[in-house]
């Protein structure tokens, strides 16, 4: 579906993030009139704004990213702001003083904005670009990060929950609250399933530009849970092309056998692989752009099975606990296989400076096999695929 982006309020819940500041003279009167400008510095996009009888300027709805700002009024030298970032639901407060012209050609600015947040009245953490580019995470689920957070931990597995899945029942607690309470939205859509409350469709880690964690204080309008909220923002196209390959290979040639299975002379085997693609960069130059990845895990492993050798017998000569196509139950040591595909894209395109055009797909496809009586969730084996294909801030997706 596609969906027309405009301007709203940026709350922590949304995807986007706000401008906002004040420009005064040099001796701190007030300057209305004088011409805002702000662009990204990945897209070139500029959008412009004038200062009102307050000397106050405010931009909403701004993708989280790298900004420059500049100023410029008839009489006073040009102002710059460079490397400008704004964080996903935040809000950047600039105070902006102009000099006469006679002082100055130009005034240049390269200092961040206060790290406060004045506007915020919920206590938020914002896991940024660089920490989910640099910081390992075995599992490759972005989601693991959220972690990082204070008042999240892991959630105690659940018996209903399917082995394969990586976030069953969503994985975390906030506060100690079910983790079934929970909220996941991805580019500001809900992403939560209606049965578990998990993650609906799983996304590559190549995609995914930062995301903010919410333990309490999201508006209203934004319920639907009594846990956390996790809120994350993809990566969208520049006019530079960028990629990355890469490939996860573990064998368990060299494990040493597990301590406490009794699995007899047999060591279990171990290979898993985990490859990916993931591209980006202009289709338009900047006009319309693209960013699209992709993984696919394959594992074979076995796990031990501590069943009584003389129940195991029992249960598969007895007709009245056969269940048809399910196999016989095993002692010991039995295979388990994984298959896992992620693939998710990403298309938008400026149609002016203050409307978008986006269209996100995203799709998963899980297959997972292993003994059914270990696994109680499925009988031999299980088969699960996930597709969504969903616009961008349309209330109606």
């Amino acid at each position: 579906m596609l969906a027309l982006s405009a301007g709203s309020s940026a709350l922590m819940q949304s995807p986007t993030a706000i401008l906002e500041g004040t420009i005064v003279d040099s001796s701190g009167q007030v300057v209305p009139g004088a011409a805002v400008d702000l662009r990204d510095g990945a897209t070139n996009q500029i959008r412009r704004t004038i200062s009102d009888d307050r000397g106050a300027f405010r931009f909403v709805a701004l993708a989280p990213g790298t900004y420059d700002v500049s100023v410029e009024l008839e009489g006073f030298a040009p102002f710059r702001q460079q490397d400008l970032t704004l964080a996903i639901g935040t809000t950047a407060q600039l105070a902006i003083r102009l000099a006469p012209a006679a002082v100055s050609q130009t005034i240049t600015v390269t200092a961040q904005p206060p790290s406060l947040d004045r506007s915020q009245t919920s206590v938020a953490t914002v896991i940024d670009p660089e920490r989910i580019e640099e910081l390992p995470v075995r599992s490759r689920n972005y989601l693991e990060f959220a972690l990082l957070a204070p008042g999240v931990s892991r959630a105690q597995p659940s018996s209903q929950a399917t082995p394969g899945a990586a976030l069953p029942d969503s994985g975390f607690t906030f506060g100690g609250l079910r983790p079934r309470s929970n909220t996941l939205t991805i580019d500001g859509l809900d992403n939560n399933d209606a049965f578990n409350g998990g993650s609906r469709t799983e996304l590559s880690l190549e995609i995914v530009r930062e995301f903010a964690v919410q333990a309490n204080g999201w508006s209203a309008e934004r319920g639907g849970a009594s846990g956390g909220a996790i809120n994350v923002v993809t990566k969208s196209g520049a006019n530079i092309l960028h990629g990355d390959a890469f490939l996860f290979a573990q064998n368990g040639a060299l494990n040493a056998k597990p301590f406490l299975e009794e699995t007899g002379s047999t060591k279990p085997s171990l290979t898993r692989y985990r490859g990916g693609l993931a591209a980006g960069g202009p289709l338009v130059k900047d006009r319309a752009f693209y960013y699209a990845a992709g993984e696919r895990e394959r594992m074979h492993d076995h796990r031990a099975s501590d069943v009584d050798p003389n129940a195991v017998m029992r249960i598969n000569q007895s007709p009245a606990l056969t269940i048809p196509g399910a196999g016989s139950v095993t002692s010991g040591l039995f295979p388990v296989d994984l298959k896992e595909t992620e693939l998710s894209a990403k298309l938008t395109h400026q149609a002016n400076p203050r409307h978008a055009l986006t269209v996100r797909f995203a799709g998963t496809t899980t297959d997972d096999a292993g003994d059914w009586l270990i696994r109680l969730t499925a009988f031999g084996s299980t088969s699960d695929a996930r597709w969504s294909c969903i616009g961008s801030r349309s209330p109606a997706a």
